[in-house]
């Protein structure tokens, strides 16, 4: 008996490695539901000074485990918390539909009649499946993302579009060191050519026509087309017919929409294009971490901040903190507290070198800036001075990961979309920190913070103040 033709080749593989993913997951989440209402049951026991009975807690546990898991992988699955990995939401999503599903079964158990003497095991389990779940599809993405890494598994591209639009996809695609999902490998790109739809096409149409062969391309990316409409159907009529599925590199506009909407209206499909910034739940989640990881940090490098402080004020007896005038969340200006590491009288000196600026775009940068003190020069090698925005981290003026703040002088030169970037609260650390920081051009920089912004988690900011470390460390790309 032949396979069905659905189950063969690389669109049969895909589909093999979808469906074990979302058993994978799917056992992840049920073992996190077991272990939490277990867990909220053993602490309820030895709070009440009773001993943890393990039959005792399963007795108890099997007559709400069913409706439980049975209602969070529904939830779940609404929520697309089981769609392919570059898709599924964040820590902040697990935590809504964990919540969400939490009080479903409440209700539902409260209208089948039963009775409880208290509420303790709806919250203290909701607690725990959360726990539980996030650390278990953490552990998982590490894992899997750890296998593709070593295995070097790529996504292989086509690039479809206008040359100069599609070398801009490439290398955004291909030199960028964020990590989020499988990487790219462009293994072709192409300009979108009429009558590629045709069975025996002519020029460009043929040539792309053959491109587009699913045992070399796992899918098609659309960079930009002036056509009505025509060409793009046929592109993607072609592509539905080999299993090839087509995705469309954002625009600009795109770019600063964090989410689309379908709105109904007379007789046209409209759609609704979203600002990124952070949703209420998401951003009270990072505030309460960046509250809590700051005053650790603070308490852990206070010594350090006060032995540079000392060795400011003995190089030249001149003032130890600078506070550089920024734009932050709205664009509007706070003090961005930093240790002095350039002479009294520095920002004077501005406008006589900005001619020796070796930076593109709007930023400022010389590798050898002679406004730098011998001190100044230590403590940015290694990012010292700017640990006084700890402080600005705790005054709500900055968060621990996001954009970086830019210099008055820096905003003023960008355009009004690269102005966008501050619709979310500016960074300590961020992507362009992680990414290369100065070796960076300055399209590089936005782009990065466009997909913080979109992309922002918990596990996000975790993995960004992470990898910060050995950046600083082995100073890669300060100056």
């Amino acid at each position: 008996m032949r396979a069905s033709p659905v189950l063969r080749g690389p669109a049969g593989n895909a589909l093999m490695r979808r469906a074990l993913s979302v058993t994978i997951l799917l056992l992840i989440d049920l073992t996190a539901v077991f272990l939490g209402i277990y867990a909220a049951l053993a602490v309820k026991l030895a709070v009440q000074g009773e001993s943890v009975d393990a039959s005792v807690i399963w007795a108890s546990e099997r007559k709400a485990l069913p409706l439980a898991a049975l209602a969070l992988v529904l939830v779940f699955a609404k929520n697309r918390l089981y769609a392919p990995r570059d898709q599924r939401g964040g820590s902040a999503r697990v935590l809504s539909a964990t919540a969400i599903a939490t009080i479903a079964v409440f209700v539902l158990v409260l209208v089948a009649g039963w009775r409880f003497d208290t509420y303790y095991i709806f919250y203290a389990s909701w607690f725990a499946i959360s726990v539980g779940v996030l650390a278990l599809r953490a552990s998982y993405d590490s894992v899997t993302g750890f296998l593709l890494e070593a295995v070097d598994f790529r996504r292989r591209a086509l690039v479809v579009g206008p040359g100069g639009l599609a070398d801009r996809v490439t290398e955004a695609l291909t030199g960028s060191d964020v990590r989020r999902g499988v990487p790219y490998q462009v293994v072709g790109r192409h300009e979108l050519a009429p009558g590629v739809g045709r069975e025996a096409p002519r020029g460009a149409a043929a040539s792309l026509r053959q491109a587009l062969d699913p045992a070399r391309v796992d899918e098609v990316i659309l960079a930009g087309s002036s056509d009505e409409g025509a060409t793009v159907l046929e592109l993607l009529e072609v592509c539905r017919v080999r299993g090839i599925p087509v995705r469309l590199a954002p625009t600009p506009v795109q770019l600063l929409s964090h989410s689309v909407q379908a709105v109904a209206a007379p007789g046209l499909p409209l759609f609704e294009l979203r600002p990124p910034v952070l949703t209420t739940w998401s951003f009270v989640a990072k505030r309460a971490f960046d509250l809590v990881v700051a005053t650790l940090l603070l308490i852990v490098f206070a010594p350090v901040i006060g032995i540079a402080a000392l060795a400011i004020w003995l190089e030249d007896r001149g003032p130890v903190i600078h506070r550089s005038q920024r734009a932050g969340l709205k664009e509007r200006t706070f003090p961005c507290l930093k240790l002095r590491t350039m002479g009294i009288g520095a920002e004077a000196q501005q406008d006589a070198l900005e001619s020796a600026n070796e930076a593109d775009g709007a930023l400022f940068k010389i590798r050898e800036d002679p406004r730098i003190t011998r001190v100044g020069a230590f403590l940015r090698r290694y990012s010292i001075d700017e640990l006084p925005q700890l402080v600005n981290v705790l005054r709500g003026e900055m968060s621990l990961v996001g954009p970086r703040p830019l210099p008055l002088r820096d905003y003023e030169r960008l355009s009004e979309l690269h102005q966008k970037r501050y619709m979310v609260l500016p960074g300590l650390t961020g992507l362009w920190q992680v990414s290369g920081r100065s070796n960076l051009s300055f399209d590089d920089l936005i782009r990065l913070d466009f997909f913080y912004i979109d992309s922002w988690s918990i596990w996000l900011d975790l993995t960004i103040l992470a990898r910060t470390v050995p950046i600083v460390l082995f100073r890669k790309g300060a100056y």
